[in-house]
């Protein structure tokens, strides 16, 4: 081995030059700009070598050593003719195969382009489906078959309305159409049912006056008189809630009046309930008459007031006609 600082030979086990004292442990640098590698093992060779150190293949290039080609006779691929074969269809560009088929004969592809009929009944058919779908869905030969509102006539004369209703009030309908039985109807009929309603109220203070707060009355028929009273007030609720669904403009004064009547009969009844659970849940009634009778007493006026304008308020002929 020769040592690459001083040149000097030395052992190929030495370690460190004897001559130098460079180290020889590393490993030496090597150009491999004119280096060949051996073809068969693939090891690197030395520069000018003959032989693979290695495996001992020859590194010498043959003369004639060309790479092997394969001999396939192809056809030709030319357009000759392909014009005159298309003739004026107006073809695209002819498309000739490069693989001749087994007879010998050239194969000829034509793309072409799709004819103006092909358009034509394409677009129809669209037109037809899209068409067709659309008035399956719009119905526009008929315009309630997608129409959701309550059409079918109920009974609502136990409900404090007299006679049927077509269509329930608020939903989508067209203009004038209503109920079977006119407003002003309706209204004499509000009317007539505050006056019974006020009636019933009336015999409940009477009752609470004579003997709810008398000791007389049994816990069983105190929870029944609890109970009338508050059905009482609950039936004069729902009579202001159908005033209120007659509001279509036609009589707007004796709307008013008769929404009026019910809220001061309405007054009446939370006054009263509130007097019959007092008594009910009292445990000497006579001794706390005064506490029990003190909302009754304070809704007098409202009472008053009911008796005077009762039948005032009533809807004349005058009106109806109007």
């Amino acid at each position: 081995m020769i040592c690459p600082s001083c040149s000097r030979h030395v052992p190929d086990d030495a370690l460190v030059c004897p001559g130098c004292g460079a180290s020889l442990d590393t490993t030496r640098k090597m150009s491999l700009s004119g280096a060949t590698w051996c073809p068969a093992c693939g090891a690197l060779a030395a520069p000018g070598a003959t032989e693979c150190p290695k495996c001992g293949t020859s590194l010498t290039a043959e003369k004639g050593d060309e790479r092997r080609k394969r001999d396939i006779e192809l056809p030709e691929i030319g357009n000759t003719g392909m014009m005159d074969a298309l003739g004026d269809a107006g073809a695209l560009h002819g498309v000739e195969s490069a693989i001749p088929p087994e007879d010998g004969a050239a194969e000829l592809r034509v793309d072409r382009l799709p004819r103006a009929r092909a358009l034509v009944l394409a677009g129809l058919l669209a037109v037809v489906v899209v068409g067709g779908a659309a008035l399956l869905i719009t119905h526009p030969w008929d315009p309630s078959a997608n129409r959701t509102a309550t059409t079918t006539p109920a009974d609502t004369s136990m409900q404090g309305f007299p006679g049927f209703i077509e269509s329930l009030t608020g939903q989508d309908v067209e203009s004038g159409a209503g109920t079977s039985t006119s407003v002003a109807d309706a209204l004499e009929q509000a009317h007539d049912d505050l006056g019974a309603l006020s009636e019933r109220v009336d015999q409940s203070e009477e009752l609470l006056r004579s003997e709810g707060v008398s000791g007389d009355m049994s816990p069983d028929e105190l929870d029944a008189a609890v109970d009338a009273a508050q059905a009482v007030s609950l039936d004069v609720s729902n009579a202001i809630a159908d005033l209120s669904a007659l509001d279509d403009g036609s009589y707007p004064d004796a709307l008013a009046d008769l929404t009026t009547l019910g809220n001061w009969l309405r007054n009446r009844c939370d006054a009263l309930s509130a007097a019959w659970e007092c008594a009910a849940s009292s445990d000497d009634p006579p001794s706390d008459s005064d506490e029990i009778l003190s909302g009754v007493n304070a809704s007098r006026d409202y009472r008053r007031r009911f008796a005077q304008l009762y039948a005032q308020w009533k809807l004349d002929e005058v009106q109806t006609q109007d």
